[in-house]
């Protein structure tokens, strides 16, 4: 009788045997690594999403700060604008009280010069009328 061929024993103990020494020198140590890189970026990533929910959160306060700014600036802008309004109205009002009170005493001015001119236009029309009778006649008219 013919001893078995143990040949494919041996080639399953080396199998397991390098098996085993890639586990322990190469697998374990590389998925340590994996897993230590995956947590890692995981870490990474969690870090970025809370960072990027800071900045939006800062923007969004920027965003409400400036938009309150704006209302203000826009409040004052308004109340300058209605404070410059009622210093043009008051300006424009003296300004008509004088140029009314300008016009009034022109008015005044121009009425006694015409009062005068008639009084010294009927008086010269009664003087030249006077004088026309006493040429006309050839003698003194009373």
């Amino acid at each position: 009788m013919q001893l078995p061929d143990l040949s494919l024993l041996v080639v399953m103990a080396i199998f397991w045997a390098t098996y085993w020494v890639l586990r322990l020198a190469v697998f374990k140590p590389l998925g340590a690594i994996l897993e230590k890189r995956e947590r890692q970026s995981a870490g990474a990533a969690e870090a970025l999403r809370a960072a990027l929910e800071r900045e939006a959160e800062a923007v969004a306060a920027i965003d409400r700060r400036l938009a309150e700014a704006r209302l203000g600036v826009m409040a004052t802008r308004d109340a300058a604008r209605k404070e410059a309004g009622v210093k043009r109205q008051e300006i424009v009002d003296r300004a008509r009280t004088q140029v009314q009170q300008t016009v009034t005493a022109a008015q005044a001015r121009i009425d006694e010069s015409v009062t005068t001119a008639r009084g010294e236009l009927r008086a010269s029309a009664e003087e030249m009328a006077a004088e026309i009778a006493t040429a006309a006649l050839g003698r003194k008219v009373a």
